[in-house]
Parts: structure tokens; C-alpha cells; sequence
């Protein structure tokens, strides 16, 4: 530190001033603060809504992918944002679920995101299954299309009222399958749903807490889906949930050659809780 005389750096009237206070004394002057990166310019504002907007729209179901389009971003960059200092917490253990809505014994139910393509496993191409959830033999496809199709899908439906779609984890985060309630009409309170998971277990647990919060939440009061008659990979597990079957439309899906009877099921709201 370098000390100076003040006779020689402050004009008379400062220094006459000073001596009123101390005399032959030795003064530290501090350096004025100096305001932090961006306070002066509003960048820093600027950048703490806008990666708040990024937190809070992830959470609710916007994808990596469309955040670094709109905010002009890398994707490396929005991870940094939700998982950086400040940022998201998605350590499981770490959250508090006592209170959490979207769980019970099996799984914990959350918004779909375009990136669960890397763990979504939908019917095999070609395959029964494939018909049977469809309604139809669908034309050659590969990977990529079927990638882009399902991002496309979710973000089509990122903030529609009428088809919400989910994503069904275990406790400790692992991706187990998936559905969603589409159809909804709130004047009539119907509303449909479709729901796949690795196992059926997960499925039904999945299934069960869509149920919940269509008709306990949202208020609605009928579910209503429709099987290809034979089918023995979805029915049986709509059953299980308590659906019963309320009418045959005949001859209703062509398919190798013939005419398919459809099947409806229907699951009412008192239906579903006198089961809970």
C-alpha cells in the first residue's frame, strides 16, 4: 500500500476540512464498490428471468430441443441452466415426495418430454400389437421418422387441454412406459386414454393415478376406449382397471383381408372409486 500526503493530492478546502477530524494521523481511503457484472447494464436481470422461463417451462413438459430454439441456446447450454448452481434438482432422493400427487406404491407419474424417445418403446413395427393399438396396418417407417414423429407428437400437445401426455418412472427414475388422456371434452366429462409399459404392472399403477386425477381433478366422469375384437394385449389390462364392455360395433376395422368387430369399454367415476 503506497502512502500519500494528502497536502499534496486534496485541494485546500477538503483538506481543512479532514484536519477537523484527524491530524499527523495515518487514513485509509477504500476503493468505491464497484457494482457486480451486469447491475449497471440489466444483463444480469436480463439473464436471470430468462433462465427462470428456461427452469420453469422445462418442469413443465418443453423439451431441450425446443428451449435452445426459442432462447438461443445450445442444448449444452439449457443443461447448464436447469442443472447448474441454482438450477433444477432432479435427484430423487434429495426431493421431498411426502405430499407428491403423481405417485403411489410403483411408479411416479410426469409430464412426456421429447427426449424420452431414448427410453419410449412403442409396438414393434409390423407387429400385432402394432395393429391392435393403431386400429390399422401402418406403411414402412425407421427409427429416425419414428423419432421425429413422436417429438413432434408431444410438442404438438405441450400445452393442450384436450391430450396431456405421461411418462411412468420408477421411484428411482427409471423410464418403465407411458400414456395419455386425449379426447377430452369438459362439457360432456368423457375423455379416452391409452397407456403401454414394460410391464403391466407399471401400466395399471401408471393408469391408476391418470384415472385419479381425470376424475377426481378434472372432474370428468367417463372414460371410454374401444379393442379390436381378439385382442389380448390391451383388453385384459383396461379389464383389470375396472372397464366393462358397453357395446360391439360389427364389421368396424379391415385388416389382412377382413372385417374386424370393435369392442367398447367404458370406466365411470363412481366405478373407479368404489374400487379405492
Amino acid at each position: 500500500m503506497k502512502y500519500r500526503n494528502a497536502a499534496e493530492l486534496l485541494p485546500p478546502q477538503l483538506l481543512q476540512e479532514l484536519q477537523n477530524y484527524a491530524q499527523g494521523e495515518i487514513i485509509y481511503v477504500p476503493k468505491v464498490k464497484r457494482k457486480s457484472w451486469g447491475e449497471g447494464t440489466g444483463a444480469k436481470s436480463f439473464y436471470s428471468k430468462r433462465d427462470a422461463d428456461i427452469r420453469r417451462n422445462y418442469s413443465h413438459g418443453v423439451g431441450l430441443s425446443k428451449l435452445s430454439e426459442e432462447y438461443f441456446v445450445s442444448e449444452d447450454a439449457v443443461k447448464k441452466i436447469l442443472y447448474g448452481k441454482g438450477g433444477l434438482n432432479m435427484n430423487s432422493e434429495e426431493i421431498n415426495y411426502s405430499k407428491y400427487f403423481w405417485q403411489n406404491e410403483l411408479v411416479r407419474v410426469r409430464r412426456a418430454r421429447p427426449e424420452d424417445w431414448e427410453h419410449h418403446k412403442g409396438p414393434g413395427f409390423d407387429s400385432d400389437e402394432r395393429f391392435f393399438s393403431d386400429y390399422a396396418q401402418e406403411l414402412p417407417n425407421d427409427k429416425e421418422l419414428s423419432k421425429e414423429s413422436w417429438e413432434n407428437w408431444v410438442k404438438a400437445n405441450w400445452n393442450s387441454d384436450e391430450c396431456i401426455l405421461f411418462a411412468f418412472e420408477t421411484h428411482s427414475g427409471e423410464y418403465v412406459g407411458g400414456g395419455n388422456l386425449h379426447g377430452i371434452n369438459e362439457r360432456n366429462g368423457t375423455f379416452g386414454m391409452f397407456i403401454g409399459a414394460a410391464e403391466e404392472r407399471y401400466a395399471v399403477a401408471g393408469a391408476k393415478l391418470m384415472l385419479d386425477y381425470a376424475f377426481n381433478e378434472r372432474r370428468l366422469n367417463n372414460c371410454h376406449t374401444g379393442f379390436i375384437e381378439n385382442d389380448t394385449i390391451y383388453k385384459p389390462l383396461f379389464e383389470k382397471l375396472g372397464f366393462k364392455l358397453e357395446g360391439v360395433r360389427r364389421q368396424q376395422v379391415f385388416h389382412k383381408g377382413r372385417f374386424w368387430d370393435e369392442c367398447l369399454y367404458g370406466l365411470l367415476a363412481e366405478e373407479f372409486n368404489a374400487q379405492k
